[in-house]
């Protein structure tokens, strides 16, 4: 099990909490994206199989079922523990849906199908997926062209794969660069993380595109967007210590940690209500399956 995994594993529930939200608004753009797509599968077959590619808290999966009924969906992820927040999700949505919405109780089951599997070895039949889709996925594995043949092999001729992710270049954002410095006043020593296994951010629409056509896909497109969130200086701060900076916190132990959030919170109190608008740019990339 790679340290990735076993950080998602052990923190699922506080990135269901603290950084799921975060991501959601981007994620629902992306089946925004799809819906061409899926409308025509549906047309050509009456149905519609979905992948969800590290689904996380299943935000896109329980999104897709809801958005359109005549699907199939496959939700994977590396992480077991990502997986059980994710089914307790659904499982939710389902209790409090309508009685006509698929997988409501009573109403006709369009069941996820969960699954524990990386990127780059989804364990599912060739050419056996219309559409896969994947939020903030392909910037963390360890081998992007690798996981990119595995989506490739796994959809059918005219498959689209549907991504979002971070793009290279993110501006300076002032509450993470206050945070920073009140950890300097208070001269904490950070451990360093080590090295890097991920993949990373993509560097640019370009080399976006050239990588997905580099590993089989045609017609790729790269869109360039923003993520829009914004936080209070309380909000931010809660953020910081509840999970983003959650291992120094653990690690310093609670007095320092005390220390630490009273020096951030005078620091933040400065700030005008705009240096907690965080607006990093984001590429939702397309690509396909040639025939179809």
């Amino acid at each position: 099990m790679s340290a990735i995994t076993e950080r998602y594993d052990r923190d699922a529930r506080l990135y269901e909490r603290w950084w799921a939200p975060v991501l959601a608004p981007a994620a629902a753009k992306l089946l925004d994206r799809c819906e061409v797509t899926v409308q025509d599968a549906i047309r050509r077959r009456g149905s519609v199989r979905i992948l969800d590619i590290g689904t996380g808290t299943g935000a896109l999966a329980i999104d897709a079922v809801h958005r359109w009924p005549a699907t199939q969906i496959v939700a994977t992820d590396a992480s077991e523990g990502m997986l059980q927040v994710a089914r307790r999700r659904a499982d939710e949505a389902s209790a409090t849906a309508s009685p006509d919405t698929p997988g409501a109780p009573g109403a006709p089951s369009t069941p996820i199908r969960w699954l524990a599997a990386p990127a780059d070895a989804l364990g599912l039949p060739d050419a056996s997926i219309d559409l896969a889709v994947s939020s903030f996925v392909f910037q963390l594995v360890p081998d992007r062209a690798a996981a990119y043949r595995e989506v490739l092999r796994v959809l059918r001729p005219g498959g689209r794969l549907c991504l979002v992710t971070w793009l290279a270049g993110r501006e300076v954002f002032q509450a993470a660069d206050e945070f920073d410095e009140a950890v300097f006043d208070l001269a904490i020593d950070e451990e360093d993380e080590g090295d890097d296994p991920r993949a990373g951010d993509f560097r640019s629409p370009t080399s976006s595109i050239r990588e997905l056509r580099r590993a089989g896909f045609r017609s790729v497109s790269a869109e360039i967007d923003r993520l829009d969130q914004l936080w209070t200086a309380v909000s931010f701060l809660d953020y910081k210590l509840g999970y983003d900076e959650l291992a120094l916190v653990n690690d310093i132990g609670p007095d320092t940690a005390e220390k630490l959030r009273a020096r951030a919170s005078e620091r933040l109190a400065a700030l005008a209500p705009g240096a907690f608008e965080w607006r990093p740019p984001i590429v939702y990339l397309q690509g396909k399956r040639a025939g179809g």
